[in-house]
């Protein structure tokens, strides 16, 4: 095959257009696994923020949606695969986008391993209870694996759409858990819930409260990979992750409030209860709903899916980019010729997802508390770092700019930052209990690594590092309203001899000339 076939752009570009705003929603949603995030996060929450935990969820939503500005502010004008890589990259220069991308990748790559566990478990605790078969858990989190990955080469499309009937039916389930629970609680409906003084430890009890809320956010920014695949991605990228945020805030907020209205928090003999209650909600159904118990259950397990497929999907474009930038290696940044997926950004994700999972499974445990809350951990604290990244840059790429808006672009990602430094400290602070003590050095570990492939690539090629994040879905945008540096970035590109994937003894270690 000669060097033209395979360096064509097509076989850099995903498919365009085949994706609407739904569809964008459906996978930003499905990455912050709302009924998961409720279920998993709400027990977390309650043993410090106790009643009050609406308000901490509620605090959360306002603190994500500062850096939801963020994301669609930047998505306006950049909308790509790499997302905050490509943000960053533009925003505060190559050095920083690099960085994102390393932490970016990292971040979401391995909460998929986690996920994997997790739903493993999840099957097998729900065949023991109901059917009284012992199947270990690696079978159905192998199965689970079979599916996700057929689903993410054949089509993205089709893996938003199951995404999108898994949310719509856990929601509801869920929803209809919390209507039934407000209409029965009786005396557990007050405002009082939104109060700092219904935590046992006031104020301080809110803000740890909010950690696990912020926590149950990650995910949101999902929409924004799929800038390349989606039709007129100014405007759909943007309002996909605002109404993703939107929504499932909104749905987080409603669950806590039922949560704690339902189950009658203000009495201080049932937040006790609570605090010893594994699974609140199966409760919370046993007692409003019983009809609807198993159907919680159900979604429980659906709800964990479709985070699976979900972050599997967001994270093989952020390989996808870096790949098409020789950051990572090149063929990553390839697609599949019939279906348009990037197939072996694909194929590496999933095999690191198994064999990470099943290590650190059979290590700690399948469950919320071994593998599923160790790598989701980590992960958050590489996310985190990006998202505060993301909120400098913006205020950076919009400084001198004519577009500048005090309160988009200064304001808000300003709060964006403020709001994070606490749960960043929260999760990653030193003391913590083993193996979560190893978390922070394994991230300090990454970003080390990340350092020595950095000033690699600078010293044997410069210009590649020059043109990170220059790859956008730049048919969609006019030429003249492009940035001056991603324009001079791109001329940079293309006028850089062509770097093969292949071996080529004569060339630079890099490939490049």
């Amino acid at each position: 095959m000669s060097q033209t076939d395979t360096e064509s752009p097509r076989h850099h570009r995903l498919q365009r257009g085949v994706l609407s705003v739904p569809n964008g929603i459906a996978l930003a949603a499905a990455a912050m696994a709302p009924v998961l995030a409720v279920v998993l996060n709400a027990p977390a929450a309650g043993l410090v923020a106790g009643a009050a935990l609406p308000l901490s969820f509620l605090i959360a939503f306002i603190a994500c949606a500062f850096v939801g500005n963020t994301v669609v502010q930047f998505s306006k004008k950049l909308p790509s695969a790499g997302s905050f890589y490509t943000f960053n990259s533009q925003g505060l220069g190559p050095a920083a986008g690099f960085f994102t991308g390393w932490l970016f990748w990292i971040g979401y790559a391995v909460l998929a391993p986690g996920l994997f566990t997790a739903f493993g478990s999840f099957v097998h605790d729900y065949f023991l209870m109901t059917f009284n078969t012992d199947v270990p858990w690696w079978i159905f989190s192998l199965m689970g694996m079979v599916v996700v990955f057929g689903l993410s080469v054949r089509s993205i499309r089709a893996s938003v759409r199951v995404d999108l009937l898994l949310l719509a039916i856990e929601v509801a389930i869920f929803l209809v858990l919390a209507i039934f629970a407000i209409a029965q609680a009786g005396p557990g409906n007050t405002a009082a819930v939104f109060s700092p003084s219904s935590s046992p430890t006031g104020i301080s009890g809110v803000g740890l409260g909010v950690v696990f809320g912020i926590l149950s956010f990650i995910g949101f920014d999902a929409a924004a990979t799929l800038g390349e695949e989606t039709r007129d991605p100014r405007r759909s990228v943007p309002r996909a992750v605002a109404g993703a945020l939107a929504a499932v805030g909104i749905f987080y907020v409603f669950e806590m409030y039922a949560l704690a209205a339902g189950y009658g928090l203000n009495d201080p003999a049932k937040l006790e209860a609570f605090l010893k209650d594994p699974n609140p909600f199966v409760t919370l159904s046993e007692q409003a709903t019983p009809w609807l118990t198993q159907p919680v259950e159900l979604a429980a397990i659906a709800g964990l899916f479709s985070c699976f497929l979900a972050i599997v999907n967001t994270t093989v474009r952020v390989m996808f980019a870096m790949g098409r930038d020789q950051v990572l290696p090149q063929s990553l940044g390839q697609v599949h010729k019939s279906w348009h997926s990037p197939f072996r950004a694909i194929v590496v994700q999933t095999i690191f997802t198994v064999v990470i999972g099943l290590s650190v499974g059979a290590w700690l445990g399948p469950g919320p508390t071994g593998a599923y809350g160790f790598t989701g951990v980590i992960g958050t604290v590489a996310i985190v770092l990006v998202y505060l990244l993301s909120n400098v840059a913006l205020i950076r790429y919009f400084w001198k700019s004519s577009e500048r808006s005090f309160v988009k672009h200064i304001l808000l990602p300003t709060l964006g930052v403020i709001a994070l430094l606490y749960p960043l400290y929260a999760v990653a602070q030193p003391g913590q209990s083993y193996p979560y003590n190893l978390v922070l050095w394994i991230v300090l570990i990454w970003i080390a690594l990340g350092l020595a492939l950095f000033l690699r690539y600078k010293a044997v090629s410069p210009a590649k590092i020059a043109a990170l994040g220059s790859f956008l879905a730049e048919d969609d945008i006019p030429l003249e309203d492009q940035p001056e540096a991603l324009l001079a970035a791109r001329i940079s590109s293309l006028q850089a001899p062509p770097v093969e994937d292949l071996p080529a003894p004569k060339q630079d270690g890099d490939g490049s000339a």
